[in-house]
């Protein structure tokens, strides 16, 4: 029940407001009626009062002769002239003793009163005394004096009728305006609240048809009170809320990537937003598609497609992304790269799912195109080193050859001369086998550089790296009196493909050689190598040569492909663009160049300095 009355009260401003009015007028014209009743009442009574005390001493002192006189005549006459007096309920006179002298009802006459109230006043000291008084009737008693002889007692009983008419009159004139003030204030409060509610439903009219999709839906109000700064608020938030909108909507029609809103709370993956892009891909308008489920918006097997992998978001609860072909209406072809990630309410539940597809077919096939350019590329930069892989191979192979010639002919000779023992034709045989293991290891470490194998990685410690790269340009390097210094701090295991990073190293180191070669003078030709962990995940490998620096003007342009400062016949221009995207692409690092003094065997030194940091980490 209070539950009901609550709810009843509380449903409605102007209900509230009405009902408040009207029992605050209830309230305070109850009180008023009521204490101008108490205050009438007062008023009447004490004016009764009087009158009845007027009457009685009036009574009283014509009386007094007539007492004395003992004459019970004069006395009739002198209550009977009273007897008409309005609501005079009796008058009389006793004596001292209680007994009536005269009485407006003759009955009385001779008679003694014995009431309890009369034999009080009979006993009292002479003076007015109220004998009793009720609701009805007043009355008072006043001695009957001469001079100060007490000789009798004069009463009248004066009826209440016109205070109790007059009071009850008051009672229905105040309830009639009590009823006409209430109706007055449930008047005042219902256009007050009719014209403070009609402000607020017109608000609340805004709000439900801005939820319903109208932009444009503002309140529009001209008022200057509470309700009208609200409003006028209210409509500078919806506006701001309109150019966000507005804002957001452009970037999403205008952006060529399909974008799409599915509701997986109150439906099952229903379209309730897309861009034109989107639109163009299914080829149908924005009416036919929001609203609906891909099952209607595709065939079923593309619908199912898209089904799971919407599964798959909302049961991972982060973004997914997918690459898959597409055929729009037009019977084209395009291969889009799709990434869905869940849409969340306020209190962290999904709710359903965004998606952005990006047309990559051009991006793919260029990316294709580039790969088979830097393929070509990369074994253009083998082949142009192979000339000189071959020349540094004969010129490590001269001295096993020598060895092998030397101590077969040495066998040979002292078989002739009879003098061949077993331990010098062990100790021969020996050096002929390990030299020959030399140039079998030569040819393997040129069979690895030259492999064009990219199929699987390979997990290498750096310092095989360094030691292969020695290896490879060791004669060259030796024959041009150039000294490569291998300094390695950390040795931690790379994971690469074959030799794609000697490769890369072998361009660097090969480019410091041929400026160095040039050089005359008593300048030292140094190529110093030096490794260390830079991070906890990073390595820095720096290359620096005496090579006197890279020019200025083309420093920026050395990673370009075919750009080169040797002659057409001597250089290509692609080993150091090939080591560019050995390190930065295939390997997710990073190459810097700058020219560097250092000091090597204390002696100041000035060259280029590459600088190649790459994750330890290759997977």
């Amino acid at each position: 029940m209070i539950n009901s009355i609550k709810k009843f009260y509380t449903a409605s401003i102007k209900r509230q407001l009405m009902i408040a009015v009207a029992s605050v007028h209830a309230f305070m014209m109850i009180f008023f009626v009521i204490d101008l009743v108490d205050k009438e009442k007062e008023f009447l009574t004490d004016q009764h009062t009087k009158k009845t005390q007027s009457l009685v001493r009036t009574l009283a002192a014509n009386s007094t002769s007539w007492v004395l006189a003992n004459d019970v005549i004069g006395l009739e006459e002198v209550v009977e002239s009273i007897k008409h007096y309005p609501m005079l309920q009796y008058a009389f006179v006793t004596d001292r003793n209680g007994q009536i002298l005269a009485h407006t009802t003759k009955y009385h006459i001779g008679m003694y009163l014995h009431d309890e109230k009369s034999r009080e006043l009979l006993l009292s000291e002479p003076k007015l005394v109220t004998v009793f008084e009720n609701s009805e009737i007043l009355d008072i008693a006043v001695p009957v004096k001469r001079a100060e002889q007490h000789i009798g007692w004069a009463r009248i009983g004066l009826g209440k009728q016109d205070i109790n008419s007059g009071l009850e009159k008051i009672k229905s004139d105040g309830l009639i305006y009590a009823f006409f003030a209430i109706a007055a204030g449930l008047l005042f409060a219902y256009l007050l609240s009719e014209s403070l509610t009609k402000s607020i439903y017109r608000i609340i009219d805004t709000i439900k048809r801005t939820k319903s999709g109208e932009k444009e839906a503002r309140t529009n109000l001209k008022r200057y009170d509470e309700i009208g700064v609200l409003s006028n608020e209210f409509d500078i938030l919806l506006q701001k809320l309109s150019d966000q909108y507005a804002l957001l909507n452009s970037v999403i029609e205008s952006t060529p990537d399909l974008i799409f809103f599915k509701n997986y709370k109150d439906y099952d993956g229903i379209y309730i937003g897309c861009n034109k892009a989107f639109s163009k891909y299914t080829g149908l308008k924005k009416k036919d598609i929001l609203g609906h489920s891909d099952y209607e918006v595709f065939g079923k097997e593309t619908a199912e497609f898209f089904k799971e992998k919407d599964n798959e978001v909302l049961n991972a609860g982060k973004s997914r992304s997918n690459e898959e072909w597409v055929t729009y209406p037009d019977g084209s072809k395009a291969l889009l790269d799709t990434l869905k990630a869940p849409l969340y309410d306020s209190n962290h539940n999904i709710i359903g799912i965004l998606g952005v597809s990006r047309d990559i077919t051009e991006k793919t096939l260029n990316r294709q195109e580039l790969d088979k350019k830097n393929i070509l590329i990369f074994q253009q930069s083998k082949l142009a080193s192979l000339g000189e892989m071959l020349a540094n191979i004969a010129h490590q192979w001269r001295q096993p050859l020598s060895m092998i010639t030397t101590g077969a002919s040495a066998i040979q000779v002292q078989k002739d001369m009879g003098t061949l023992d077993d331990k010098l034709m062990y100790e021969e045989l020996e050096a002929i086998i390990n030299s020959a293991k030399y140039l079998s290891q030569t040819i393997d470490d040129f069979r690895n550089f030259m492999s064009n194998s990219k199929s699987s990685k390979e997990e290498v410690e750096i310092k095989k790296v360094l030691d292969d790269l020695q290896s490879l340009l060791n004669a060259s390097l030796t024959n041009n009196f150039i000294e490569l210094k291998v300094e390695i701090k950390d040795n931690p295991n790379l994971t690469l493909y074959g030799s794609e990073f000697l490769q890369a190293l072998l361009n660097i180191v090969s480019n410091s050689k041929d400026v160095l070669k040039t050089m005359e003078g008593k300048n030292k030709k140094v190529i110093l190598v030096q490794v260390e962990k830079i991070e906890k995940n990073s390595l820095s490998i720096e290359i620096q040569d005496s090579a006197g620096g890279i020019p200025e003007d083309i420093k920026d342009k050395i990673f370009e492909p075919y750009f080169t400062t040797k002659h057409k016949s001597k250089g290509t221009g692609i080993g150091l663009y090939m080591t560019l995207q050995i390190i930065n692409r295939s390997m997710k690092g990073e190459i810097l160049v700058q020219n560097k003094d250092f000091e090597y065997n204390g002696e100041k030194l000035y060259g280029a300095n590459f600088r190649i940091i790459i994750p330890v980490s290759q997977t």
